[in-house]
């Protein structure tokens, strides 16, 4: 990549005054609640991402070192896809997902609800009704969040140029 490689999302973000204690000390940080989009246009195009199905264990980071050759454009992957939270908005590895479900659920075996032959909720006594467990419930939850929106590398210049004006327009 022809730009520097810098802490991308972090370093450029504006800094701000911050106090936990009613002023009485005020320390300077980053306004991480700054949130700089990827416009649609580039989201939307389909020919300047390619999609790919996050495989098991992979983070952002991994996947942005695989795509990309370097972790830090990790963000661009998050910010395709409008993640927000990483850690609720990526799928969770099947470890990490039995273990979600043995915090949530007393049984991840139990019955969390019924669908018919179409998938829709139905009452147990329906027709077709087949029960579904807390765990297979979860995992169609977190099998929908694998299909993911990668740019494709030729792009990522244009994309962190824009990224930077932004943050320069706002930091003024």
């Amino acid at each position: 990549c022809a730009l520097p490689i810098f802490n991308m999302y972090f370093d450029k973000l504006p800094v701000t005054y911050y106090t936990l204690d009613d002023a009485q000390s005020v320390q300077l940080v980053r306004n991480i609640f700054l949130r700089v989009i990827i416009t649609d246009e580039i989201k939307n195009n389909y020919s300047v991402y390619d999609e790919y199905d996050i495989q098991d264990g992979e983070t952002p980071e991994i996947l942005s070192s695989k795509i990309y050759g370097n972790s830090e454009y990790h963000w661009l992957i998050l910010h395709m896809n409008e993640i927000i939270d990483p850690r609720y908005d990526w799928p969770l590895s099947t470890f990490n997902l039995i273990k979600y479900c043995q915090s949530k659920y007393t049984n991840i075996n139990g019955t969390h609800h019924y669908e018919n032959t179409t998938g829709d909720w139905v009452n147990s006594t329906a027709s077709g009704a087949v029960s579904v467990s807390n765990f297979q419930y979860e995992e169609k939850i977190n099998e929908s969040k694998r299909r993911v929106k990668i740019l494709k590398p030729k792009y990522i210049d244009a994309v962190v140029k824009e990224f930077t004006a932004k943050i320069e327009g706002i930091n003024g």
